[in-house]
């Protein structure tokens, strides 16, 4: 399943222009092969450009960080003051399609005694999760640049594909640093620069609590009728094991949804076993990019108990929450995992769920028969520095 930006779908695409030319560093820092010769750096501009209001704010966090890189591999770095001139006077460098000739370099960086420019173009951008807490992606495109004007480019794979999770934070602005960071240190590694502390993906863990109370009436959203993706979904359809669609949801941004199986196999003669399982689909691929387990135990259960009865997406597509007649489950979709499962008081036959913030804290809501149990969405200390 692949989701730079929050927004699942602009995940998948490439957000810079990368240069035509492509040549392979030798993997010593300080003897680069830029257009199929040596070139030794000894000073150079580092120059950062934001593409989006957030990369724009953490310009300074990735212009530091690849300084830093650069000094810690024998690479002098033109000061903040003069690169700042730099910017100004060179004002096509902006362009990422711009493409820099040896008169060009000449003409506009010649008074300032450097061996080369180096042009980092940033996206960034975040959004809101579970309960108020943030996330975060980055993408960096990379172009080393020569007095001759030959040219090195790299562009870092966006986040949010697989091993390559977003970054999570307790403040928006946390998880920015850290997904810049994490971008500017790959592409800086992608030209053979050797990173001394790699910067970590940031996460947060999330579990579900209760029941407890909440004093707002919960609003459970309306139920889609939208049957069509359920053909997305990769059903077992065999002699003696058959399984049928028993719920269904889509994700606000209506690019992912998932579809809710009930299965039942048939084995020893007339002896029947039950489970069920989410189907994760990708609604523009029109195909499953990955599943979940939700039977009790995950193993067989009891006839109907087992039943997933609904499924919500909450606040975007990252986070789903399902529930069965037995158990309420919570995963991360991007990450592939099931962050949490709590068994429910009292066996059900219908219910549907709900999701609600109420001062800084979230809920989900088992509604049945109008009655609304609720559970607290808290995040699990110590997970925020985990890297997987």
């Amino acid at each position: 399943m692949t989701f730079i930006s929050c927004d699942r779908k602009n995940r998948m695409r490439s957000l810079f222009v990368v240069s035509m030319l492509f040549v392979q560093f030798l993997p010593v820092a300080d003897a680069f092969q830029i257009g199929g010769r040596e070139v030794n750096f000894e000073q150079v501009a580092v120059l950062v450009y934001g593409n989006t209001p957030e990369a724009k704010k953490m310009k300074r966090a990735a212009q530091s960080r690849l300084e830093n890189i650069l000094l810690d591999n024998g690479i002098t770095v033109l000061d903040q003051r003069k690169a700042d001139e730099l910017k100004n006077v060179w004002k096509r460098l902006e362009d990422p399609g711009y493409f820099v000739t040896a008169e060009d370099f000449v003409a506009n960086a010649g008074g300032y005694e450097i061996d080369g420019i180096i042009r980092l173009y940033l996206n960034a951008d975040a959004t809101t999760t579970l309960a108020n807490y943030h996330s975060a992606t980055a993408q960096a495109d990379i172009r080393f640049v020569d007095q001759q004007a030959n040219v090195e480019s790299h562009t870092t794979v966006p986040m949010g594909v697989p091993g390559k999770p977003p970054s999570d934070g307790l403040t928006r602005n946390a998880a920015l640093v850290n997904a810049v960071q994490r971008a500017v240190d790959e592409a800086a590694e992608k030209t053979g620069l050797e990173i001394i502390d790699y910067a970590r993906p940031r996460t947060l863990n999330f579990a579900l609590t209760g029941p407890v109370e909440m004093p707002l009436k919960p609003i459970a959203p309306q139920k889609t009728l939208d049957k069509s993706f359920d053909a997305y979904a990769s059903l077992v359809n065999k002699t003696w094991t058959r399984e049928e669609v028993s719920t269904r949801c889509k994700a606000p941004s209506g690019e992912l949804a998932a579809v809710g199986g009930y299965i039942r196999e048939t084995s020893g003669g007339m002896r029947r076993s039950y489970s069920s399982v989410i189907h994760l689909v990708d609604l523009d691929d029109k195909k499953e990019t990955g599943r979940f387990d939700s039977t009790t135990k995950k193993k067989k259960g009891i006839r109907g108990k087992v039943k997933l009865l609904d499924c919500l997406f909450i606040k975007n597509w990252r986070y789903l929450t399902a529930v069965t007649g037995l158990e309420l489950f919570l995963w991360d979709t991007e990450r592939g995992t099931q962050m949490s499962s709590i068994r429910l008081d009292k066996g059900l036959s219908d219910a549907v769920l709900a999701y609600t913030e109420y001062n800084g804290k979230g809920f989900v809501s088992v509604v049945s028969d109008d009655v609304a149990v609720h559970y607290q969405v808290d995040r699990q200390k110590g997970g925020s520095n985990k890297a997987y």
